[in-house]
């Protein structure tokens, strides 16, 4: 009698599991996203922003991005000084992070900069903001007595938080790179 019990729940379970799979419980959950999605669907839309500005040659997408670059703020190379620079300037605590992904533009007379990171913990996010904040304070310094076209780009700038994700944006389109943000996150 107890082999037939039990028999009969673990058909009743099978049965259970294999009726909830393909019941939508996960309908609306996005799958896990990750940073490097995120960046690359943003310069998808740079590619874009460059092409729709007329820069277009029948270049690749590779070959329109070549004065940018992109860089691993988890795995970031100490012998790079831009990046060092950036670390020590922002005091960005490597712990911290998950993932992050910065790109920019290569001379220093374009303010682009677009960084996006994920925290290991959503209550780390409010920190990582705090050391892109810095990031922004010493562009505007920068900027504010360099460029003044690329200093309303960086008073235009965008820095939020959506979970455990952190958005830096300094772009001449940032309505754009949020609302792939906030696609791609929420």
């Amino acid at each position: 009698m107890k082999k037939k019990f039990g028999m009969l729940i673990c058909a009743m379970v099978i049965f259970t599991m294999v009726g909830c799979s393909g019941s939508g419980l996960n309908d609306g959950i996005k799958d896990e996203v990750s940073v490097k999605d995120i960046m690359e669907s943003i310069k998808g839309q740079v590619v874009q922003d460059i092409k729709d500005a007329g820069f277009d040659d029948g270049q690749t997408d590779e070959e329109i991005l070549q004065n940018y670059v992109e860089t691993n703020l988890v795995n970031a190379k100490t012998d790079d000084s831009m990046t060092q620079i950036f670390m020590e300037r922002t005091e960005l605590d490597k712990e911290l992070l998950a993932e992050g992904l910065m790109f920019n533009s290569l001379f220093n007379i374009n303010s682009d900069e677009i960084i996006v990171l994920k925290a290991k913990n959503e209550k780390d996010a409010e920190s990582l903001k705090a050391s892109l904040q810095k990031e922004l304070d010493a562009q505007i310094q920068t900027w504010e007595q360099y460029l003044p076209d690329q200093y309303e780009k960086v008073k235009n700038n965008v820095l939020k938080t959506t979970g455990d994700f952190v958005l830096y944006v300094t772009y001449g389109n940032v309505d754009a790179v949020e609302q792939i943000f906030d696609e791609k996150v929420k």
